[in-house]
């Protein structure tokens, strides 16, 4: 049997992320499971200064930085996109 949560390409796409998608997924209430999204898109924020700090460290290069800073920032939208989709929930 498959989570429903598994199937959105945002949950896919995540680091971290994806476990406040599914604890929101799981939810009955919209308000609740808006909740959860918003704290999947402020987790995302939270990887971006790691992100930072890697390059800073030279543990990641310009490029792998740049090519995560761009992923971080599609997630972040993909999110946003799932929390109004949620809000034009009945219930």
């Amino acid at each position: 049997m498959a989570f429903q949560f598994e199937k959105l390409e945002v949950y896919q796409k995540a680091l971290s992320i994806p476990l406040n998608i599914a604890e929101g997924n799981g939810r009955w209430h919209k308000g609740e499971k808006r909740q959860f999204f918003w704290i999947a898109r402020g987790s995302v924020f939270e990887c971006v200064p790691i992100m930072q700090v890697l390059y800073r460290k030279n543990l990641i290069n310009e490029q792998q930085y740049a090519g995560y800073y761009d992923h971080l920032d599609i997630i972040a939208k993909m999110l946003t996109n799932l929390v109004k989709s949620v809000e034009e929930l009945k219930r």
